[in-house]
């Protein structure tokens, strides 16, 4: 079975009708969020404002991004839990929404990336290469160079009983080649009025999930040594 997955990095993103955001209106956003949520930086860029917070040491940023169609939340290698990004988004929409005049969310896209170690195999490419896909050594002899299996991706669309749909990828993690780079976005096409934002963490939390537990458990299938 594989390790315990680490969360790396948790993204979402919003989609809402287009509109030119007045500079004060989004400082009157950022010194909220910076009292509520902990951001300290206000960049104008164009068509909008970045709010952000890097660690004094190390290489976590928190970041919020204010587009004229969009608003994108970011936690990467901060530490935070699903949980802590899920309750940090509804409070930054709980303000940004009404003062920014946004009376819809169109589309939401969630990320969350993982890595796991399997614990069968030297790295995970030879996790990949000679469990999940049963690649022996020989069968790359026709290509005539030194090959490794770097990854995969699956596609899970929407039905009707899960009208949301999923993109998981796989890869041997760039950082660490003894593990897995484990990735789920899920695309959530239900409008979204002020009044029900907390479905924005609920979207979230599918998307966690479903990588923690039904992804999860299908590639811990495979991390078995090879006699068994």
């Amino acid at each position: 079975m594989l390790s315990e997955p680490r969360t790396i990095s948790l993204l979402t993103e919003v989609i809402h009708l287009p509109a030119v955001q007045p500079p004060e209106k989004l400082r009157e956003v950022y010194n909220e969020v910076c009292r509520t949520c902990g951001y300290e930086n206000f960049t104008r860029i164009q068509g909008g404002a970045r709010i952000e917070r890097r660690d004094a040491e190390g290489e976590g940023l928190s970041q919020l991004t204010f587009l004229g169609d969009r608003i994108q939340f970011t936690e990467d290698h901060t530490g935070a839990s699903v949980d802590q990004f899920g309750k940090k988004i509804l409070a930054v929409l709980s303000t940004a929404l009404p003062a920014l005049s946004i009376p819809l969310i169109l589309v939401q896209q969630s990320t969350v990336r993982v890595t796991a170690t399997p614990n069968s195999f030297r790295n995970a490419s030879e996790y990949l290469a000679r469990s999940l896909f049963r690649i022996q050594g020989d069968d790359l002899q026709p290509l005539g160079r030194p090959a490794s299996v770097f990854g995969f991706r699956l596609v899970l669309p929407a039905t009707a009983q899960h009208p949301h749909n999923f993109n998981v990828r796989v890869e041997c993690y760039v950082r660490d080649g003894r593990s897995l780079y484990i990735e789920n976005v899920g695309t959530f096409k239900a409008p979204i009025q002020p009044a029900t934002i907390s479905e924005v963490e609920k979207n979230l939390h599918l998307t966690a999930d479903f990588l923690g537990e039904n992804v999860f458990k299908f590639l811990s299938i495979f991390d078995r040594k090879e006699s068994e």
